[in-house]
């Protein structure tokens, strides 16, 4: 084939990649509005979370006191239960993956079986997750930590609750540096994970972090 019947081509292709790189980055300037717009919008106060003194996966004390000037976001789940708690824990880990290189967030999960999740069953369980050290597995004294899941389990987003436990929810809790919790979610919908993006970076943006 001759020269001049190969150059059209080219300038075809050429006039095509820089179509396709134009659609593509205004659509990433839309998606990037539309996200600074969301924000922008302030998150409500919707009552302070209960005190608690428990034990994590590598058999550390952790408290409430240890979340101080912390965003965090809880959830609820037992290890050996069938349902959403497989789920749940596979948002809270795409959550851990886009924070991995700051300290602002922190993750904690709640066991609402804390008979058979022990220290060692929950390190386990957290290494299914590549949990990094931002992500709390907590258990121990099972009043605490009902007190904690009764404001999941009569959450406005609650969806889902177990028969075995009534406390096994899929609520999800969005909580400021201050203790007091800011949104509710349900941990097992497709798009929690990109909502609690937005609303963390607002909250992190209201905290000044």
């Amino acid at each position: 084939m001759s020269r001049s019947k190969r150059t059209p081509d080219r300038k075809v292709f050429a006039m095509l990649a820089f179509a396709t790189a134009t659609i593509a980055i205004l659509l990433a300037y839309k998606s990037w509005k539309g996200a600074e717009t969301r924000t922008a919008v302030a998150l409500q106060r919707l009552g302070r979370v209960p005190d608690f003194s428990l034990t994590d996966q590598n058999g550390h004390p952790i408290g409430s006191g240890d979340l101080k000037g912390k965003v965090w976001v809880a959830d609820f789940i037992c290890t050996r239960c069938a349902g959403p708690s497989p789920t749940m824990s596979s948002h809270f880990a795409e959550l851990d993956r886009n924070f991995d290189r700051s300290e602002s967030l922190k993750l904690v999960t709640f066991t609402v079986e804390p008979g058979y999740d022990t220290p060692g069953v929950l390190k386990r369980y957290a290494q299914q997750y590549e949990a990094s050290g931002r992500w709390s597995f907590l258990t121990g004294d099972k009043n605490q930590i009902d007190n904690f899941a009764k404001i999941g389990s009569s959450a406005p987003t609650q969806v889902s609750r177990s028969e075995s436990n009534p406390l096994q929810t899929t609520t999800f809790l969005l909580v400021d540096g201050d203790g007091v919790i800011r949104s509710y979610y349900d941990g097992s919908s497709p798009e929690v994970v990109q909502r609690l993006l937005t609303d963390i970076g607002s909250l992190l943006r209201e905290t000044g972090k």
